[in-house]
């Protein structure tokens, strides 16, 4: 199965990037490239199987005065090329701020979105109790992350949790989009999350059915 991990430095990705890559390409059914060219999106993404996408949509911009306000970090034609992509049948695995302040149309691509968390802390993941390849042989792991509070359509299938304030927040989903296929966590603020054994599992094993569509 050939990878494509799309790094960057919005939402720090291209720290988690070259740690996911360096897991990934220790599963003998994956071919992994780390590429930091987002045009690959446009025409290249697709040779690709699935696609590791963790730059995210938008990206925050600091004014002269100090404010800061948010832009786009795609050009049209690079946002355009993730939807034909994904229609026309491709895998794409969406990280941490990837869902982080979007519109409607990435929202109905990746499921859901987010705009608030809580500090960073100490918490446990649990994996959900269902069928699943995502999360076969996957068990609770703690992490050092952010637990972030999103919105998420009613066709998501949620696959891990984790418990803020009394409440159940999804910390990995997967769906449908076209022909393909969407796995999204809203885990990986920093690379030390994917250090750990059981985020490498379910990341190897939601890369793997997100690109077997």
């Amino acid at each position: 199965m050939k990878v494509l991990i799309l790094s960057g430095p919005n939402h720090n990705f291209d720290k988690c990037a070259s740690v996911m890559a360096e897991f990934l390409n220790g599963e003998d059914d994956f071919d992994v490239e780390l590429n930091d060219d987002k045009d690959a999106l446009v025409s290249g993404v697709k040779a690709f199987d699935a696609c590791v996408f963790g730059t995210g949509f938008y990206k925050r911009v600091r004014d002269d005065d100090g404010n800061a306000h948010w832009e786009p970090d795609l050009t049209s034609e690079q946002e355009e090329g993730i939807y034909n992509y994904v229609a026309g049948g491709g895998g794409l695995i969406g990280v941490h701020g990837t869902c982080w302040r979007i519109g409607e149309r990435p929202m109905a691509l990746l499921g859901g979105h987010a705009n608030w968390h809580p500090p960073f802390s100490t918490f446990t993941v649990n994996i959900a109790e269902n069928d699943h390849s995502i999360t076969d042989g996957v068990t609770d792991f703690e992490v050092d992350d952010e637990i972030y509070m999103t919105a998420w359509f009613p066709e998501v299938e949620i696959h891990a949790t984790a418990q803020y304030d009394n409440w159940s927040h999804p910390m990995a989903w997967s769906k449908s989009y076209g022909e393909g296929r969407v796995f999204y966590t809203t885990l990986g603020h920093g690379p030390d999350t994917f250090t750990r054994t059981g985020m490498q599992k379910l990341m190897s094993q939601g890369v793997r059915w997100a690109g077997s569509s």
